[in-house]
């Protein structure tokens, strides 16, 4: 019960928290469950080199649930003949093959026959094999490995990533390096990566401008802050490229949306940074960007700009026959109706 008990409430730190596998600990049983591999492998990665620093002769099985043969996992978690600790790694749960969900329960169930095993199952998502990812959660540790979908949890682990190299990152390079490589967390990853190898002061926006300069993607949020900064002719290219790369256009309304109330909220706000970013439900340090775009705006010209995103939203969730056209008016119209 001790171990259920232990999976739930991992489970729920992961809804409240998408970084929580970055201070994850796994268990002889863990579950890496998720359609984010960047965060999958960076557990694994972690277990496995922490295993090796223990046991120079860790013995180490790989195999993949679809193509598995029956019997492998017992023959796996025996004793060896010199008693090396294992680790069992096994991919693609969620397209198990029955011989490997009947020999995993009764793993599972009964436990391995040697001591010192290691069992990491990946499951990226669907309710193949549910039987098994119950019993899992409710004898191991599960590990949610969330895809990051929301700019600022890509900033999170921006920061995240330089402070375990115990390196500096100031808050505009954070959003310069999500704009440029936010699309994939293993990018996102190795740009951090480099970022950290390859200079050794403070990093600046100027610093991740020589490296990706030429690579922003147009994020809704990056379209949102063009917009209500008055950055017309920025906002409608980033619209455009987004548009063609496959974003949809409720994803840019919902967007400029969210920035166009935030900035509605603060307008003539007198009070604290800090309470700002209590009262916006946001980071302190992203406040002084909605700060920055408030200065852009009177209070009735951001309660215009409100409409025209609320009649946006509305053609685009099926108001008009050409959504496309609805969010690039509605971003002209806000990246030319701001006031200073």
């Amino acid at each position: 019960m001790a171990a259920a008990r232990s999976s739930r409430s991992a489970r729920g730190r992961a809804a409240a928290n998408p970084l929580a596998w970055r201070t994850a600990e796994p268990g002889p049983l863990t579950l890496l469950k998720g359609p984010e591999d960047y965060a999958a492998r960076w557990v694994t990665d972690r277990l496995r080199a922490r295993l090796l620093s223990q046991h120079a002769d860790l013995e180490i099985h790989r195999m993949r649930a679809a193509e598995y043969q029956s019997g492998q996992l017992a023959m796996a978690a025996s004793p060896s003949l010199f008693a090396e600790p294992t680790l069992i790694m096994v991919e693609g749960l969620e397209s198990m093959n029955d011989a490997f969900l009947h020999d995993a329960l009764e793993l599972v169930s009964s436990g391995p026959a040697a001591d010192d095993v290691t069992l990491v199952l990946r499951h990226t998502g669907g309710n193949r094999g549910k039987k098994l990812l119950d019993a899992v959660a409710a004898a191991g540790v599960v590990i949610e490995c969330p895809a990051l979908k929301k700019d600022e949890d890509k900033m999170a682990f921006v920061q995240a990533e330089f402070r375990q190299a115990r390196r500096r990152i100031d808050d505009e390079a954070v959003r310069a390096v999500v704009a440029a490589t936010g699309s994939s967390l293993t990018d996102l990853a190795s740009a951090c990566r480099q970022l950290i190898d390859d200079t050794e002061s403070a990093v600046t926006r100027e610093t991740v401008d020589r490296y990706y300069g030429g690579r922003v993607e147009a994020t809704s949020f990056a379209v949102a802050d063009a917009a209500l900064e008055g950055q017309a002719a920025r906002a409608v290219a980033l619209t455009r490229h987004a548009l063609a790369t496959g974003v949809h256009p409720v994803m840019l309304s919902s967007a400029l949306a969210m920035k166009a109330r935030q900035v509605a909220r603060i307008i003539d706000a007198r009070v604290p940074a800090h309470e700002l970013a209590s009262n916006l439900g946001v980071a302190p340090f992203q406040v002084k960007y909605i700060q920055q775009a408030a200065r852009h705006w009177s209070a009735s010209g951001i309660a215009a700009a409100l409409e025209w995103i609320a009649q946006a939203d509305a053609e685009v969730k099926g108001g008009s026959r050409n959504a496309d056209f609805a969010i690039e008016r509605a971003v002209i119209r806000v990246s030319t109706g701001t006031r200073r």
